[in-house]
């Protein structure tokens, strides 16, 4: 997307594109269906580790049968974004790793990406306004750090969505991620996936590469 000023021509040269969509999946019934174990995701040394969010120990919970059709919904949403918005309409993907994702009162994640993937997403189950948004932070070596009047998209260094239930995300794995501190009472509860391409890629020569 270009953005025009004044007559000038600001362009937006490869950009990380996130998508958001409100869905009509049924998050209640899906809740009611999770009856996995969780572990602490990441951690550091020196930190206390009740405060850190929890995840399924089970990383492949969508294959499981009893959400077969969560599992088609959810690739229809991100052929949506594949397609519609990426335009990578020659390419198929498949889901390689599916878990679900839950902090209780003031925990919260460390950033983190995601590896051996090309997209990542989420579903949000449970949310509500003080439960913690996602926040992205842009990682690269910038070499000063200035303060803007107005932050937006052309200089931030971090962004962060607030979820309601239903929504569902997807951006690129390498992005650098957070889940914020959850700062209400309820649990706050997610399905988070990744994704690769398969068949052919790379184009001709020597590049090419076939993944199944």
């Amino acid at each position: 997307m270009n953005i025009i000023q004044n007559n000038k021509k600001v362009l937006l040269l490869f950009s990380k594109v996130v998508y958001l969509k409100n869905t009509k999946i049924n998050c209640k019934k899906i809740i009611d269906l999770i009856n996995e174990k969780n572990s602490i995701s990441g951690g550091l040394e020196d930190q206390d580790k009740k405060y850190l969010s929890l995840a399924s120990t089970n990383k492949k919970v969508l294959d499981q049968a009893k959400y077969k059709n969560l599992k088609k919904q959810i690739m229809k949403e991100f052929y949506e974004y594949a397609y519609e918005t990426l335009n990578y309409k020659k390419n198929k993907f498949k889901m390689t790793t599916s878990w679900f994702t839950k902090s209780n009162s003031n925990q919260e994640s460390n950033y983190h990406n995601h590896n051996n993937c090309m997209f990542s997403g989420c579903l949000y189950l449970k949310v509500n306004e003080n439960s913690g948004g996602i926040n992205f932070n842009n990682y690269e070596n910038f070499r000063f750090k200035l303060e803007a009047t107005k932050y937006d998209n052309l200089n931030a260094r971090d962004y962060t969505i607030k979820p309601i239930v239903g929504d569902i995300i997807f951006f690129p794995s390498e992005m650098h991620h957070k889940i914020l501190q959850n700062k209400s009472n309820e649990e706050r509860i997610s399905l988070a996936f990744n994704f690769l391409p398969i068949g052919n890629i790379g184009g001709n020569g020597d590049s090419q590469a076939h993944i199944t």
